[in-house]
């Protein structure tokens, strides 16, 4: 099954900053081989990353498909970059993702260093797409933690709080020029079924609408 995991919002404020202007959010920790840094505000089964820049010179040299996405989206100032879903079987969906003609990253390691020390480690999946404005293909997560285990280690250093669990995010638009073919793509990437341009997920919905911006992206997110 996948599911909404997190949206992400590309920002040139500190994490520090994020956690003074809104409710509810945390410092999250850095990506010391990509050069970057985040704040999370968590929902009761997913979170907003506000993702930005620590050391320019790392990022640049990433190579990571993520930073060169917010490296090219913060051209343009602070935005909504992408959104990324979860899954159980990462190896299973590379696997299933090849077989129908994409190509992809392979399974990558990653891990974030917290504001406490503790080291967080994930795997993530990306489908090879070069970095443009045309609308990011989504990429994918699966936690070394399970689900339950990780939001139990949460509650207990403060990150999650009663305040975040009465969250959700019920809707995710993308503002696209076309948007039966990318709401058709991404039913087939997700295996799932859509109703006309509307993705019903577990967690969340993912709408699809026309607009005559050339940027396409992640452009509302709705929480209740």
């Amino acid at each position: 099954m996948i599911e909404l995991d997190h949206v992400v919002y590309f920002s040139k404020q500190t994490p520090d900053e994020h956690v003074r202007k809104s409710e509810g959010t945390s410092i999250g920790g850095r990506h010391k081989n990509w050069g970057t840094v985040n704040a999370l505000t968590y929902t009761k089964n997913s979170y907003i990353e506000y993702l930005s820049v620590e050391h320019m010179d790392i990022a640049k040299q990433a190579n990571h498909p993520l930073t060169n996405l917010l490296l090219h989206d913060l051209e343009n100032g602070e935005g909504w970059g992408t959104i990324c879903f979860r899954t159980a079987d990462i190896v299973g969906l590379n696997n299933r993702l090849k077989e129908e003609g994409w190509t992809t990253s392979g399974v990558l390691n990653a891990e974030r260093e917290t504001s406490t020390g503790f080291i967080r480690k994930w795997k993530m999946l990306f489908i090879d797409q070069e970095v443009s404005d045309k609308l990011p293909l989504p990429f994918f997560i699966e936690w070394d933690e399970p689900f339950e285990d990780r939001m139990n280690s949460l509650r207990a250093d403060g990150t999650l709080k009663e305040y975040n669990e009465q969250l959700q995010i019920t809707r995710c638009e993308f503002a696209v020029e076309n948007p039966e073919h990318h709401s058709k793509m991404w039913a087939s990437l997700l295996c799932t079924d859509r109703v006309e341009n509307t993705i019903i997920l577990p967690n969340t919905e993912l709408v699809f609408l026309k607009t005559t911006q050339d940027k396409e992206r992640l452009s509302h997110v709705e929480i209740n």
